[in-house]
């Protein structure tokens, strides 16, 4: 579980990294919007992706299924609910953030 919140970390770390170098946003209502909504489906779709995403890397190459298999099923959920939990917030950020 320790490399789920690594990614996370690394991918909150990028996000905060792409709002400094975009803002201002030229249509913050939009970009907040489409941050939004793909949160809100990450986190909605977490378990069911999550689930189709472990069994298509099992049959990957050995390296890379041993990988996905050392978080497991529910590591992989983890993952998914909080990348959701991340483009969520970012949406909310940008529209809140950036409006006049």
């Amino acid at each position: 579980m320790r490399w789920v919140i690594a990614l996370l970390v690394v991918f909150t770390i990028w996000m905060a990294f792409v709002f400094y170098v975009v803002r201002p946003w030229p249509d913050h209502l939009f970009f907040g919007g489409v941050f939004l909504a793909i949160g809100i489906t990450n986190v909605v779709f977490c378990k069911t992706n999550g689930r189709k995403f472990f069994a298509k890397t099992q049959a990957c190459p050995p390296f890379v299924a041993r990988v996905w298999a050392c978080g497991g099923e529910k590591g992989v959920q983890a993952l998914f609910f909080g990348i959701g939990i991340i483009f969520a917030v970012a949406g909310c950020v940008v529209i809140i953030v950036d409006s006049p």
